[in-house]
């Protein structure tokens, strides 16, 4: 561990979280306090103060570091791991603190991402595009009381911009290595009572051959349009649409002859997802939510293989509250999954599941100080018994000193997916991946609130993990794990052109059968960062790094993947008021290394272009 931090420090760094210290007065400003987040409840609280353990990706830094890619401006989220099939549209997914991909759901504005005829039910991340996003919020410890299965280890929800102000646009274009063009536009605004965002991008490159060991390129062609409409029918009630829409062309690589190589394999992913929802506010002590949505992923194969999948749902939110003492939250959910897929091998005609879901949290605040807070959750699904799960939570903050203590303690599931359940390879007697887990942590401010420290023990318990069995070619209830770890992080705002911030997650997951490190689980993950303000704002720097420790390529742990770092950096200056030209770089060491085995990386890539704001 030791040595990795040594050889971070030595390279440079990525920036989460700090914001930039007052340029107008040259003082240097306290860290923010009052960032709001809503995923953690799902009300509106401040971040420091919710039990669970809570991190922001905002819009500024994404402009900041010029990353077209939901996946990359997530790389530095502390224990949060995202790996790739290769750059460009290669299959990606998500972990947090040591938990398998697909234990930690994907939302858009509080809604699921999911493609259930996927092997595990998760989404491919691969081709999200960070257009028209408002702020990404990252909450960590088992969150099933509040959005059911799938959130085991946690939630990542993707938040949309909201129109406000006069109407105002954008748009950039740029080109960079492998024949890299890559172009966004959008509007935002409100006009009386309509509020609007619109944005669209794309990206087009030659790319790289997905094969390590290969040689001929990988186009990539992708591009996605998402908005937020609103009306206000009055001061207490607004109706709005939410939609997002992406269709990728990838190309791909393939296994012959039991090597990996270049292989004129491709595919074309289809994705929509749409949000209708109405915000009411009958009395100043109730407020309600009433969402309907609709998501759908097609995946089409050059060898005429097809993958359909659907999600619907609906829900109804409520909070009742008592002064600023007490807020209970009430909400009913109904979701049906469909899916479908037919290859060349095999093939599954459409299968469904519904589930009907009633959840209660409550929230107190009763004390100076003191949050407390806890939930429970009942899911009915319709083909296996009902799951019961909750959670509680407290936090408590010591004003004199500026220290805040935190934990949780909660029980989490996951359901079989359709494909687990009725492929060729499926069972329909699975049961449900289950889960209970506890973090405690303590978040000090020093210097006037210009350093902010976090230090956080995590402990996740898994029982009847679905793996597939090669004894009886069907997926099975196999396997017990166990993960636990820490994680600390810093962040300073040291002068009025200089802020800061570091990371480093330090995780144990091993299945309790074997004693074996889970597979592509790195012990070790850090991340550096710097962010400068310069010439009155009109330039702006950011420098940023990523450690990744040993981990294992197998189940069996026999192949052991070397650690690496990666450092990239981004400028942006401003020839006008309203005209910037940016740039970027990533891996500017050059590093030569390994996500997943057999899969290439990027090398020393540079990116340039122009961006407009009117």
């Amino acid at each position: 561990m030791m040595a990795g931090l040594a050889l971070l420090a030595a390279q440079a760094a990525p920036a989460w979280a700090a914001e930039a210290a007052s340029q107008e007065d040259g003082k240097t400003e306290a860290i923010k306090q009052s960032e709001m987040v809503v995923t953690a409840t799902t009300t509106e609280e401040n971040i420091n103060k919710v039990p669970s353990t809570t991190f922001v990706v905002t819009d500024q830094e994404i402009t900041e570091k010029a990353q077209w890619s939901l996946p990359d401006a997530l790389r530095d989220v502390p224990g949060l791991y995202i790996r790739s099939n290769g750059p460009f549209g290669g299959v990606t997914s998500l972990s947090m603190r040591g938990t398998q991909s697909g234990q930690t759901m994907l939302m858009l504005d509080g809604v699921r991402l999911g493609d259930p005829i996927s092997t595990n039910g998760s989404y491919d991340m691969a081709n999200l595009l960070t257009g028209g996003i408002s702020q990404v919020e990252v909450v960590q410890g088992p969150q099933s009381t509040l959005y059911g299965s799938d959130a085991m280890a946690g939630v990542v929800n993707i938040i949309t911009k909201r129109g406000q102000g006069a109407p105002t646009g954008w748009a950039s274009a740029g080109y960079g290595s492998y024949n890299t063009w890559q172009g966004t536009a959008g509007t935002q605004g409100q006009i009386d009572r309509f509020n609007f965002m619109l944005s669209g991008g794309g990206i087009s490159t030659d790319g790289v051959s997905k094969a390590k060991s290969g040689s001929e390129d990988d186009p990539y062609n992708a591009y996605q349009f998402n908005g937020r409409f609103g009306f206000d029918i009055n001061d207490n009630t607004e109706v709005y649409f939410i939609g997002y829409y992406n269709k990728a062309d990838t190309d791909y690589d393939g296994w012959v002859n039991g090597q990996f190589v270049d292989t004129p394999d491709s595919m074309t992913t289809e994705a929509y997802t749409g949000i209708l929802g109405l915000t009411n506010s009958p009395v100043s002590w109730w407020n309600q939510k009433l969402t309907f949505s609709y998501g759908s992923v097609d995946n089409d194969y050059s060898d005429d293989s097809t993958y359909k999948s659907y999600i619907t749902t609906a829900q109804w939110l409520n909070n009742l509250l008592y002064k600023d003492i007490n807020t209970l939250t009430l909400g009913v959910n109904w979701q049906r999954e469909q899916g479908e897929y037919s290859t060349v091998w095999d093939s599954l005609p459409e299968q469904s599941m519904d589930t009907l879901s009633f959840y209660l949290q409550d929230q107190l605040k009763v004390l100076e100080g003191l949050y407390l807070l806890g939930g429970v959750r009942n899911d009915d699904y319709e083909h296996f018994d009902n799951k019961t799960t909750w959670r509680v939570g407290a936090s408590y903050t010591i004003a004199v000193s500026d220290t805040t203590f935190k934990g949780t303690y909660g029980t989490g599931f996951k359901a079989p997916s359709l494909y687990q359940l009725y492929s060729p390879y499926g069972d329909q007697d699975l049961s449900p991946e289950t889960s209970k887990g506890w973090d405690l942590g303590v978040v000090q401010m020093l210097w006037n609130k210009r350093i902010e420290l976090g230090l956080t023990y995590f402990n996740i318990q898994t029982d009847d993990l679905i793996n597939f069995d090669m004894n009886t070619w069907t997926y099975q209830n196999l396997d017990q794990v166990k993960s636990q770890g820490v994680e600390f992080y810093a962040r300073a705002n040291l002068l009025s052109w200089l802020s800061a911030d570091f990371s480093w997650t330090y995780t144990d997951a091993q299945d309790e059968a074997t004693g074996k490190e889970l597979a592509y689980d790195p012990r070790d993950k850090g991340t550096l960062g710097v962010r400068l303000p310069l010439m009155g704002d009109r330039l702006n720097i950011r420098v940023w790094a990523l450690y990744v420790g040993n981990r294992y390529a197998d189940a069996a742990n026999t192949t052991e993947l070397d650690p690496y770092v990666t450092v990239n950096a981004a400028a942006t200056y401003k020839i006008t008021n309203w005209l910037s030209v940016y740039g970027n770089v990533v891996n500017l060491t050059d590093e030569d290394y390994v996500e997943i085995q057999d899969y290439t990386t990027l090398g020393l890539s540079g990116f340039i272009g122009l961006r407009a704001d009117f």
